[in-house]
């Protein structure tokens, strides 16, 4: 029995390091990741993905949710501050940085304002039939 993939203190060492498998969930095909997929994508089992993204876990990189009986998914966590952690925000283009947000708080203002004046409208003429 060999002992290569052993650390100086008898361990196993991680043939995989963190940032690989954060960047394995990162790219992963939806919004979530279960240990299965990142085993397709990584050179260790399930069962090593799962111990490694639990101690993740307890350092904030990342976040899971149970979603059924027996399955877990996993993101990464939007508390960790490191910087492999992908900057959603940046994906919105020429939107980053504008006031778009509140263009669109203002719209929906305006329509609130036009639905109320409509409904007194409506309200005070069905007021003028009734009498």
């Amino acid at each position: 029995m060999s002992n290569n993939n052993r650390d100086s203190g008898g361990r196993f060492a991680a043939s995989v390091d963190d940032t690989a498998i954060l960047k394995a969930i990162d790219q992963a095909p939806g919004p979530v990741a279960t240990a299965a997929e990142l085993a397709d994508i990584l050179p260790i089992g399930r069962r090593a993905i799962r111990e490694r993204l639990l101690d993740l876990e307890e350092r904030g990189k990342v976040a899971r949710k149970t979603v059924g009986a027996r399955s877990v998914v996993w993101w990464l966590s939007r508390d960790d501050t490191s910087d492999d952690t992908p900057d959603f925000r940046s994906g919105f283009g020429a939107l980053t940085g504008s006031d778009f947000a509140e263009q669109v708080e203002a719209v929906g203002d305006d329509l609130d304002q036009d639905f109320r004046e409509s409904e007194r409208e409506l309200f005070a003429d069905a007021d003028n039939t009734d009498a």
